[in-house]
């Protein structure tokens, strides 16, 4: 393991902020902005990935996911031939349940402070425009937070960024819903995002010690980057991109099974 070491200013000082607002919360002892990287990510962040590597939004591109095996690249960044930025991630959860990923995917945004465990540095919130669904009795976790809207206010890299994710079923973007039991996927939270619309899909599947989370965003319905300099601000925005979702999914990694363990049965 790595620790990440660079922070930008603004970021600092979200981290000193998101520290003093968490202090009396029962969960404070779960933030910690000690953060890394697993080493085998270093060489796929140093460079941009082959274009031709990359998916699509198209419906017979996404059910590729639902194949066995991987990917050419599973951990990448690059602006695809037709001027898209596009994004794949992978990161393994050891000693972790499908069933905790879901949980976290609606407890964390219930307050500010639970969203800032995940990215100490970069998270500010995500609120939910449905918030009642969070606390309502009876509800099973995926459909806290399906359907619902999230307004998330963040840093990706040294930019803040303010955007609203709508969550919604894979089948609704173009998987064939009818195969993902079939392809081990146990959990998901896939949507769409209003930053240059683009689609977010995390795919959760099982494996020995725990579970693998296969993540993409993939930009091809939004603006297409094709001057030189319109390229160049869309491979550092793709760059910033992988960098914040390994982070974050690392971190989380790390702390969800004892949080889970500890809040996991409805606070």
């Amino acid at each position: 393991m790595l620790p990440v070491t660079y922070y930008p200013v603004d970021t600092q000082e979200l981290f000193r902020s998101n520290a003093e607002r968490i202090t009396n919360k029962p969960y404070a002892k779960y933030f910690n902005g000690d953060l890394w990287l697993h080493d085998d990510v270093m060489p796929a962040i140093k460079e941009p990935m082959p274009a031709d590597a990359a998916i699509g939004s198209s419906a017979d591109d996404l059910d590729t996911l639902l194949d066995p095996g991987y990917h050419k690249v599973e951990t990448g960044f690059c602006v695809t031939d037709d001027g898209h930025p596009y994004v794949t991630s992978l990161t393994r959860f050891p000693g972790c349940t499908p069933e905790m990923f879901t949980w976290w995917f609606w407890w964390h945004s219930v307050e500010p402070e639970r969203y800032s465990l995940w990215y100490p540095y970069n998270h500010q919130q995500a609120v939910p425009r449905d918030k009642d669904v969070l606390t309502r009795p009876g509800v099973a976790d995926v459909d806290r937070y399906i359907h619902n809207k999230h307004d998330v206010v963040e840093y990706i890299g040294p930019m803040r960024s303010e955007i609203t994710i709508t969550f919604a079923e894979p089948g609704e973007l173009g998987f064939d819903a009818s195969r993902l039991d079939e392809a081990g996927i146990r959990a998901h939270a896939c949507g769409r995002l209003s930053m240059n619309n683009g689609i977010m899909i995390h795919l959760v599947r099982d494996t020995a010690d725990g579970f693998e989370l296969r993540s993409r965003y993939i930009f091809d319905q939004g603006k297409t980057y094709s001057t030189d300099d319109e390229r160049s601000e869309a491979i550092k925005f793709a760059y910033e991109m992988v960098l914040h979702d390994q982070t974050e999914f690392t971190h989380l990694s790390t702390f969800l099974a004892d949080i889970y363990g500890e809040f996991g049965q409805g606070s």
